[in-house]
């Protein structure tokens, strides 16, 4: 059995299917518990072992703990531990600024503070030949216990190239402070770039405690259960052990929102839709990643905590395989206030789980997005069946009305209307910054919407974006807990070599893999058995001498001949010339950085729940209708379907279709198709308002 678990600002997220995923057995929701998310975690094991026997199930699990450590500021009291004369790196960043001509930029704290940053008298030069041993561990561990720290980072000079002085700084403080976590940036990050691999290692540092107990108590608990295996979602979108996952719990930050975008991945792999966009509307946060043949794209620095209320301070990077996902804080949860100019905004505070929207009943007293959506009547009681809220339209009316129609002198109807207004604004923005920013035509993609408020949300966006088609598959609720069990292990090792590849040899590339592939083999030790053999596929990143950004080029299948450096250079040059449209050809091709990726299936698979076929329905027909407000005050009444009623049927808005636990709203000028599979598509007739 399969079970795919997933942790939203508002709600967690169940899946179960059977053990060749050909079919959902159970799927549900429960309240998060943000004090505590490992409760709702468990919870919804418990739940699914009320009805079924788990023993010898595989549980994929998506978490946000890592991110809500690091934005809550309750990580780890860390030491940095950085060669004498680079113990500020992390406070110094880059000379560029989040906002270029903005005079009061704000700017991330650093994670250590300066009495805790400790210079040591070592050196390593850019080749990895020792400048200055390292032979004063024990002052700098009474340094570390002197200051009571709890973890510790180091990251020495140049220690990419040679990682000799910083294991042996790991092996003295490991014997000397036990207790303590410890983080070295040659295992984490053996990459150049002296800020960004500093801070992945702080990072790292500063949350593996916390991620660390996470894991482990939900490990513990599942195993009491009868659980098989744990796996936890990564960044990359891959899954990994707990023991793994604790050793790089910086690897994790994005968690959450990869598990979406494989779901979403394999949607469009089922019903080949070569080009999407992932849209995702939770509780807290709406999420955007573009998918071209078929594939998610995947970066290699993320920016953790890099909106702060809405407003950029640079956050902190993470040099690590990341799906490429732009997210901002327009959720349902996301609350509308009025500035100090008297304009409306919205978001990017949220009411989050406690105390949620003010019609969760919860005490919230805010109006938010999902109240809006409760005062026009796109939401109702029947909405929330069986997630544990007693919904109430009557308090979200008294929060709008109180807080937003009021002060502005508007109708109740007018106020919540122009909440979702703006909510629609900012996550359609989203959109264009996924694909228009990035020279990509909306109208060549299909909007693939899922979360809990994406169905409400996603016919609006799409018309506003002009994408073409919008389609909101099954189960879109819990789109996040399905893509958790259709991953596969995955880690994405990387090695620094700067080389001009005219000084290429055969020998030393072939040295570099061999390394970076026996740190595969001990990762994959430490994953479940599977049925399948591991995959491990090479990667050079090249770039010209002198730029600042390279182009990964793929160079085969570990084991297979290497390319020549003759072959290497050619394959670049094409990358270039099809990537910006010439090509440098009295310049250096230099390289920059090796890299493995290593796969383990895991035998999760939703083809058959995507493709398979729900029969024809009967003429469809609402089985009930609902109250809708209008912007101008005029109520009519909603027709009201249910998805499993109108397979095959054509429904032209306004109205409402009840889709597996989540709610579509097709608006005015819209039709929407029920596919076979289930899913709902829109072929967008006009924006309409």
């Amino acid at each position: 059995m399969l079970i795919g678990i997933d942790v939203g600002g508002t709600f967690t997220d169940a899946v179960v299917l059977d053990a060749d995923g050909s079919s959902v057995l159970m799927a549900f929701k429960l309240p998060s518990t943000p004090s505590n998310p490992g409760d709702a975690v468990i919870a919804a094991l418990q739940r699914v072992a009320d009805h079924l026997d788990v023993r010898g199930a595989l549980v994929c699990h998506g978490t946000t703990v890592g991110t809500n450590t690091l934005i809550e500021r309750k990580g780890a009291k860390v030491g940095l531990l950085a060669t004498a004369g680079f113990t500020d790196v992390i406070e110094l960043r880059r000379q560029n600024r989040p906002t270029l001509y903005d005079l009061s930029v704000h700017v991330s704290e650093a994670l250590v503070p300066v009495e805790r940053r400790i210079g040591v008298n070592e050196r390593m030069d850019a080749e990895g030949a020792v400048v200055t041993p390292l032979t004063d561990e024990a002052a700098v561990i009474d340094k570390l216990r002197a200051a009571g720290v709890d973890s510790v980072a180091v990251a020495f000079l140049h220690s990419y190239a040679n990682p000799a002085h910083e294991q042996q700084m790991r092996q003295a403080i490991e014997k000397a402070l036990p207790e303590a976590f410890v983080t070295v940036s040659s295992d984490v990050c053996p990459e150049f770039r002296e800020y960004e691999r500093t801070s992945t290692t702080v990072v790292n540092a500063y949350i593996g405690a916390a991620v660390g107990r996470y894991i482990r108590g939900i490990a513990e608990e599942a195993r009491a259960m009868g659980v098989q295996d744990l796996m936890i979602v990564k960044s990359n979108g891959g899954l990994t052990s707990p023991e793994n996952a604790a050793r790089y719990p910086a690897h994790l930050i994005e968690s959450g929102p990869a598990a979406g975008m494989i779901a979403t991945a394999a949607y469009a792999r089922a019903t080949g839709r070569k080009n999407a966009i992932a849209f995702d509307m939770g509780g807290t946060t709406a999420k955007a990643g573009v998918i071209q043949d078929f594939k998610p794209k995947v970066t290699d620095e993320f920016l953790a905590d890099q909106l702060v209320n809405g407003r950029n301070v640079g956050g902190y990077p993470i040099r690590s395989a990341v799906l490429d996902i732009i997210e901002i804080g327009a959720g349902g949860g996301s609350i509308a206030w009025i500035d100090g100019g008297g304009v409306l905004k919205v978001g990017p505070e949220s009411a989050g789980a406690n105390p949620g929207p003010a019609c969760y009943s919860r005490g919230g007293k805010l109006p938010t997005v999902t109240d809006a959506h409760a005062v026009i009547g796109t939401l109702s009681q029947e909405t929330f069946e069986g997630s544990g809220v007693a919904f109430s339209r009557e308090l979200a009316v008294a929060a709008i009305e109180t807080h937003i129609a009021r002060p502005m002198g508007w109708s109740v109807a007018r106020a919540a209307h122009s909440i979702l207004e703006l909510a629609v604004a900012s996550m359609t923005e989203m959109v264009r910054l996924a694909t228009v920013r990035r020279g990509l035509d909306p109208r060549e993609f299909s909007i693939l919407a899922s979360g809990g408020a994406g169905p409400l949300h996603a016919a609006w966006v799409g018309a506003e974006a002009g994408a073409k088609e919008v389609v909101i598959p099954p189960l879109p609720g819990m789109f996040s807990a399905l893509g958790a069990v259709l991953g596969e292990v995955r880690h994405d090792l990387s090695q620094t070599l700067l080389c001009a590849t005219r000084e290429l040899r055969a020998e030393l590339l072939e040295q570099a893999f061999a390394r970076l592939k026996d740190k595969a083999d001990s990762l994959l030790a430490k994953e479940p058995r599977s049925a399948s053999p591991a995959s491990f596929e090479r990667f050079a990143d090249l770039r010209f001498a002198g730029q600042l950004f390279e182009l990964r080029v793929p160079l085969g299948s570990y084991g297979t001949s290497m390319p020549s450096a003759e072959e290497i250079e050619r394959r670049f040059r094409e990358m270039y010339m099809s990537e910006f449209g010439f090509d440098l050809a009295e310049s250096t091709v230099q390289l920059v950085n090796l890299r493995l990726v290593t796969s383990l299936p895991m035998g999760g698979s939703t083809a058959r729940i995507f493709s398979a076929e729900r029969g024809a329905a009967a003429t469809a027909r609402a089985y009930r209708t609902q109250r809708f407000l209008r912007a101008d005050g005029g109520e009519e009444a909603l027709p009201v379907y249910r998805t499993a009623d109108c397979i095959g049927a054509d429904l032209a808005g306004p109205l409402l279709i009840e889709h597996s636990g989540s709610t579509v709203w097709v608006r005015a000028n819209q039709q929407a198709k029920i596919s076979a599979d289930g899913s709902v598509a829109f072929q967008i007739m006009e924006s309409g308002k």
